[in-house]
């Protein structure tokens, strides 16, 4: 099992949304070697720690994160999930007399956290709205376990709310009769995320104001998406049918992989971020191949595709409910948390766009939580107005 599976089902196995057979490979590779389960050790450590946010944006880095691995020590087991140096520069709690921070007790309320209005913005959930073949809309916020029915396609939906899960899935169906394709369009909107698992057992994870349009069941030749907003895939291998997402003018070509997709409509440009396999990253004339660490990028205006290496965690981090930034813009940060927590915010000064931060923290906490941080590392404050609507200046 390569490393970065493993990383994944543990991610998942921390939020209780492994399958039967992802948790018997986990227990398969703990048994296996106790160099397994001290791997298992330090990645529940940082996962149990990113309730934390630090800014340090005034630091030295690199010299900041010198100090971090040489406390640190890593063992020959943290070398080898590489990823691992650069979660401890984040979450674990060595930086202390570098940079301030608190604390969330997970099992008690903490009530030493300030709150910075008697607003109470909580964090996004699962919800969603599934737009069904035959003009049906379903809010799944409001339904039960049950099996969903297309009238058009007379085909069954597995729905699944412990999990807020929809399962297209069905080993038994044979392709090769599927005539006319018939859509579904699921949308998650600000302040939701959802999964689904396509008719060919691909598993999708949507995030928040993201819609998508996909059949009810795949044809043989070609399997086929239409996105818009942020998702996470994790394609069934068919070397027989490439699977592709559309994203406007840009298109996602794969067999099987995992990836990271991403195009608002508000922003200039679409994604794809590779975390195993390979893709290809098609525009209006041209294409690249994207390697496993390498994050492209397709330019609605130029029509140009870049292509450069990153940190997987700045990009996927949001599957395993966690925000991480690094260096990272404001206006950045703003934009996910007002996606998350359905909330607008506002400048008095333009200039505080700029001004960069480098942190993790769960996404399942208040934003209070979070503004309150963000105040402490740099001169600014976050008013809540009566509306609800977040108002960032200069202290």
């Amino acid at each position: 099992m390569m490393k970065e599976e493993i990383e994944d089902i543990i991610w998942r196995d921390s939020r209780d949304e492994c399958s039967g057979e992802e948790k018997a490979c986990l227990r398969e590779w703990l048994e296996a070697s106790d160099e397994n389960k001290r791997a298992y050790k330090d990645i529940r450590s940082i996962i149990q720690c990113g309730a934390l946010l630090k800014g340090y944006d005034r630091l030295d880095k690199p010299l900041a994160l010198g100090k971090v691995m040489k406390q640190v020590k890593p063992s020959p087991v943290m070398r080898r999930y590489s990823w691992l140096k650069y979660a401890a520069a984040i979450v674990f709690p060595l930086l202390a007399g570098l940079v301030a921070y608190y604390v969330f007790d997970r099992t008690t309320e903490n009530t030493n956290i300030p709150v910075i209005a008697k607003y109470d913005i909580q964090p996004g959930e699962a919800k969603a709205i599934l737009y069904l073949s035959d003009g049906r809309e379903i809010n799944l916020k409001d339904v039960s376990d049950s099996t969903i029915r297309d009238g058009y396609f007379d085909q069954e939906i597995l729905f699944r709310d412990k999990s807020n899960t929809l399962n297209y899935y069905d080993s038994l169906r044979e392709t090769d009769k599927v005539g006319k394709l018939v859509y579904n369009k699921i949308v998650v909107p600000c302040g939701g995320e959802y999964m689904l698992i396509l008719s060919d057992g691909t598993k999708v994870w949507l995030n928040s104001e993201t819609k998508m349009e996909y059949p009810l069941c795949f044809g043989q030749d070609t399997r086929e998406v239409k996105l818009t907003g942020e998702a996470y895939f994790e394609v069934k291998k068919d070397a027989k049918r490439p699977f592709n997402v559309l994203m406007g003018d840009a298109r996602i070509e794969v067999t099987g992989t995992s990836f990271n997709a991403s195009c608002y409509p508000e922003k200039g440009d679409c994604s794809a971020t590779l975390t195993s396999g390979k893709i290809n990253l098609w525009g209006d004339h041209s294409m690249k191949r994207v390697n496993v660490g390498e994050h492209a990028v397709y330019d609605k205006t130029s029509k140009e595709i870049t292509v450069k290496e990153v940190d997987l965690k700045y990009y996927t981090s949001w599957r395993h409910g966690t925000f991480y930034f690094y260096d990272t813009p404001l206006s950045e940060i703003t934009e996910a948390l007002g996606r998350w927590y359905d909330v607008k915010f506002y400048f008095s000064d333009e200039s505080l766009r700029d001004v960069c931060f480098s942190g993790a923290a769960l996404r399942n906490r208040p934003i209070d939580f979070i503004l309150k941080l963000l105040e402490n590392t740099q001169s600014l404050k976050f008013s809540i107005q009566k509306d609800g609507t977040i108002w960032i200046s200069k202290k």
